[in-house]
């Protein structure tokens, strides 16, 4: 491989690279998000509570504490009971750990990539500077 391609490559990976990282931040913010949400399913206790309105505003509500409204996909919701509600978002957060698991052993082999294309070009680099050192001595 020559060193155009080496360098070519090695901007490719820096790019997958960059992309798994963003992925694994919006896979850890959506953790976030699951984690307060069982922890509010699990604590859900009073009656009334403030609800976020938008822009920073809340309405105080009233609350039903038995039943929760969990998105299920394609923007469609789903009403629960607390305990299957609490069940569908662990779930949630055991699929979310999953695939956290899975970008980091993607982002250790793009790095895996990443070095031994750095030590490939480092050896061009190396064999360029000797072959010219042989050559400037005749």
């Amino acid at each position: 491989m020559e060193r155009e391609e080496i360098v070519a490559r090695a901007r490719m990976v820096g790019q997958q690279r960059n992309y798994v990282e963003r992925e694994i931040e919006r896979m850890m913010m959506s953790m976030l998000d699951l984690n307060n949400s069982l922890t509010t399913i699990q604590n859900m206790r009073d009656e009334t509570g403030l609800v976020p309105i938008g822009g920073g505003a809340f309405i105080r509500a009233k609350l039903d504490p038995d039943n929760v409204l969990v998105p299920i996909g394609a923007g469609y919701i789903s009403e629960f009971g607390v305990g299957e509600a609490k069940e569908e978002v662990d779930k949630r957060v055991k699929m979310t750990e999953k695939a956290i698991q899975t970008l980091r052993a993607e982002l250790k082999k793009i790095d895996d990539e990443f070095m031994k294309l750095e030590q490939l070009y480092a050896r061009q680099a190396h064999a360029g500077h000797e072959h010219g050192k042989e050559g400037g001595g005749s």
